[in-house]
């Protein structure tokens, strides 16, 4: 998969329906399943995707301009994530409001596999109140577990060969196995049997997503995707900040007005 440079724009179709779509036939090797990317507006297919040999229950988040589903690979007997993010070009059609009736040319599309070493109860993507904030995805697990896994990790434009440009852009290189790191469970010890569904919203903060997992139990966390880079340490001394500024505020009264007596000597003279 060629890489994309960050200066092209994400397509950010606020009418844009993902559909999963599965066969009827329970051969494994006659088995499929595709992903269908529409215009809700408009009708008309933007990308369409079939993965074969494959089967559900496939379990899909969709948000922003990327769509992520996993699904069993009945060829490789294993369970697959795929990732799907659509681009719009170097410039925007419409920098002001988008019209689905007004798109004379369809967005560039990526894609790209990974192989996950675990099955998976229900998945959802966290969710801040700009939007600024880096996305996780946050995935159930059979064992009980809460996985946030960086959204970075199932970019469809990580490279085979890392070159300068996607050294410019943070791109991970591409690895077609997706470890699970211990560091990632957000329920720590906590197990949260039989998961069914995972919920989140915004906070006041940007850095903080609050999180719900029920199932026969529930689970209620935060999550920072890209860290509390709004929030001041436990540790930051406030007395000394404090007393930093009312010195300067001082020093900045003093010096005012130590101006304000040359400049009036100066005009006696």
């Amino acid at each position: 998969m060629n890489c994309v440079s960050c200066h092209f724009l994400q397509y950010l179709n606020p009418n844009l329906l993902a559909v999963v779509t599965e066969s009827t036939d329970t051969h494994p090797e006659r088995s499929f399943m595709g992903i269908l990317l529409i215009d809700g507006v408009t009708g008309r297919i933007i990308h369409e995707a079939v993965q074969r040999k494959a089967k559900g229950p496939v379990h899909i988040v969709h948000s922003e301009n990327w769509v992520v589903y996993e699904y069993w690979s009945t060829k490789s007997r294993r369970n697959e994530f795929s990732v799907i993010e659509l681009y719009e070009g170097m410039e925007l059609y419409n920098s002001t409001v988008f019209s689905s009736l007004d798109r004379p040319h369809a967005p560039q599309v990526l894609q790209q596999s990974y192989i996950f070493p675990s099955s998976i109860s229900t998945m959802e993507a966290t969710l801040t109140e700009k939007g600024i904030t880096s996305r996780h995805l946050l995935i159930g697990l059979p064992s009980g577990g809460i996985l946030s896994l960086p959204k970075m990790f199932l970019d469809p434009r990580r490279p085979e060969i890392v070159t300068e440009q996607s050294r410019e852009e943070n791109l991970i290189p591409y690895a077609p196995e997706l470890l699970i790191r211990s560091e990632w469970f957000i329920n720590y010890n906590q197990t949260v049997t039989r998961v069914r569904g995972i919920y989140t919203a915004p906070s006041g903060l940007e850095s903080t997503c609050l999180v719900v997992a029920y199932g026969l139990d529930i689970y209620q966390t935060r999550v920072y995707p890209s860290k509390q880079f709004d929030v001041l340490k436990d540790d930051y001394d406030y007395m000394l900040i404090s007393s930093v500024l009312l010195a300067l505020f001082f020093a900045t009264m003093i010096s005012k007005r130590l101006a304000e007596v040359k400049l009036l000597n100066r005009a006696w003279r």
